[in-house]
């Protein structure tokens, strides 16, 4: 590699992250991934990677354009003079398009090239090659028994000093009431209601207190939260990772404040992601052969349900991961048996089922969050609408009140503005002249709606954004639910430590989402360049979920929708870098597994 190119890749990796200074991003994560990348531009090694160039630079420009328009108010709204000329004006522009767009390519083609090298990244995990660490299966108390307790510790001790009997946004509050009166809705998931009602009836036929049937609900998902995470930890063990990588995985379980604050809050999120991580863990440990084969299977199995039923948009996830087992591993015919028997008992549960039941679906309006949201700004930006179009949209939205309502994060406002007009019907009943609508808007007004999309999504992809991670109360209710602080004190230096994640830079990125969609593609990138077949399976209900946000989701940086991806991020870093064969001690299990 010339010492000219060095340069023009650090001058303009150095002039594409000073541009980004002005983003409205965390300006964190790409300090970091830049310092990153200037580390693998100075350990590259070109010749052993070529087979994957057109690749990594094809990967590169598609990044470089996400983070390009993730920060177009930087080069499309510059700051300029008051005595300006359109060419200079022009000039501005593209100079700032060229410095972040470059300045990204460079940093990301080196990070794709740094980790296509295998030799390389192996010697940076390990300090050495990782086939040479311990590969001694350890002992189940110190792997689970040992990370259970001291997890489930850390979450009771500031469960019952700062945050009995629970924490309840409305959400959790609106699936109470349907536990109380009986009129189910499917728009905060059905059978996740049924799971807090069974909890709740039970606790207070044991107790006969609502705060103590709450409690009795949240230390079982507490346990269960724990349980899942011992078990990753167990997991890498059996996958022969290093002991200061099962150690950096136990910390993170036990003192990442929104593993600490899930734990113990209401919401159907958090066994999702519990659920999404233990099927991988299972997968994981189907794949590499630890363990008996049919346990793994059953495990597997039983996590299914759970995922499609507990978000809307965990059966989108589970039927991807199905789709890359027929294309990768055609030849599991049990797992994909199941597979296929799990989508099509989830899709009559959801569905035909919850018909019979007179459960309410979400309302159509909930499924269009990002169409309406696109429309609103191009009547909010006064774009071009044609006069029919405008006539259409207004049988159901107030086209006037759109630029008051219009929120660009978040879809509920105008959403919310269609259902209280009362038309939501006409909607529902003309859905195929709204897509018309939809496209022909899209034609006049391209970049307007690129906009507005990046606006409502740029949480799951970008960087990080400074938006609120977990709830900290108990909602007004009528039924006695009421938060009990034993300790003020310790709940006082609880608040200062969640306080800091939102404060300190620092600590800002260990809740930056987009972030972890960054490490989570790297990973997958690195499993495809590898042939790791595991892995790329494994990353993929990771990698469906972020998909499904980037097409609908309602907020544009929830981090509980993305909460699976933390619950499984030490696993998938084990199956990105830990050896490919199965562990010595569990080849005789798996063999007498298959035989069977």
């Amino acid at each position: 590699m010339s010492k000219t190119y060095r340069a023009i890749n650090i001058i303009c990796i150095l002039l594409g992250l000073i541009t980004l200074t002005g983003s409205r991003a965390l300006f964190a994560p790409y300090l970091l991934f830049s310092l990153f990348s200037l580390y693998c531009l100075a350990n590259e090694n070109a010749t052993s990677v070529k087979e994957h160039t057109v690749a990594v630079n094809v990967m590169s420009a598609i990044s470089a354009f996400f983070i390009l328009i993730a920060n177009y108010q930087i080069w499309l709204f510059p700051l300029l003079p008051d005595n300006r000329t359109p060419m200079f004006v022009r000039s501005q522009k593209a100079a700032l398009v060229l410095m972040i767009f470059a300045g990204s390519y460079f940093a990301v083609r080196n990070i794709l090239t740094f980790i296509a090298d295998d030799s390389r990244i192996r010697i940076s995990f390990d300090g050495g090659s990782i086939e040479s660490s311990d590969k001694a299966p350890a002992s189940p108390a110190l792997s689970f028994t040992l990370p259970f307790i001291l997890i489930l510790l850390s979450y009771l001790t500031v469960y019952f000093l700062s945050y009995y009997p629970g924490l309840m946004s409305l959400d959790s509050i609106d699936q109470i009431d349907q536990i109380f009166t009986g009129r189910y809705s499917n728009h905060q998931p059905f059978y996740h209601t049924l799971m807090i009602g069974a909890f709740l009836r039970a606790g207070l036929l044991m107790f006969g207190d609502i705060n103590a049937a709450a409690a009795f609900y949240v230390i079982v998902q507490a346990a269960f939260l724990a349980a899942v995470f011992a078990f990753s930890v167990r997991t890498m063990a059996d996958l022969a990772l290093p002991k200061w990588s099962r150690a950096a995985a136990l910390i993170w379980y036990m003192v990442m404040p929104f593993h600490i604050m899930f734990s113990f809050t209401v919401w159907k999120d958090v066994y999702f992601g519990a659920f999404t991580a233990l099927l991988i863990i299972f997968f994981a440990r189907i794949c590499r052969g630890i363990g008996r084969r049919s346990v793994n299977i059953a495990g597997f199995a039983v996590c299914a349900p759970f995922i499609c039923l507990l978000r809307s948009n965990g059966l989108f996830a589970y039927v991807f991961v199905f789709a890359a087992m027929l294309l990768l591993m055609r030849k599991q015919t049990k797992l994909i048996a199941i597979m296929a028997a799990m989508i099509v008992a989830a899709f009559i549960l959801k569905h035909p089922v919850l018909g019979a039941l007179d459960v309410t679906q979400p309302d159509t309006v909930e499924s269009l969050s990002i169409p309406l949201q696109q429309i609103s700004r191009v009547i909010t930006d006064k774009g071009h609408i044609a006069d029919d179009d405008r006539a259409f949209l207004a049988q159901f939205m107030d086209i006037d009140a759109i630029k008051d309502t219009y929120n660009p994060d978040i879809s509920d406002p105008v959403k919310n503005m269609i259902r209280d007009l009362g038309n939501e019907r006409y909607l529902t009943d003309n859905i195929g002249t709204f897509l018309a609508v939809y496209c022909r808007t899209f034609i006049k007004n391209p970049m307007t709606y690129i906009i507005a999309w990046v606006d409502s999504t740029c949480g799951y992809w970008n960087s990080g954004y400074n938006y609120w991670v977990w709830y900290w109360d108990i909602e007004d209710n009528g039924y006695g639910l009421k938060q009990t602080v034993v300790s003020p004190a310790f709940r006082n230096a609880m608040d200062q430590y969640l306080w800091l994640y939102y404060n300190n830079p620092v600590l800002m990125i260990f809740t930056a989402t987009g972030m972890y969609t960054w490490i989570v593609l790297l990973m997958f990138v690195r499993c495809c360049f590898q042939k790791n077949t595991c892995g790329i399976i494994a990353a993929v209900p990771i990698l469906a979920i972020i998909l499904s946000l980037v097409i609908s989701s309602p907020v544009y940086a929830e981090f509980r929708y993305m909460y699976a991806l933390f619950c499984a991020l030490p696993v998938l870093c084990a199956l990105t870098f830990s050896p490919l064969g199965a562990p010595e001690a569990d080849k005789e299990a798996v063999i007498e597994d298959n035989m069977q």
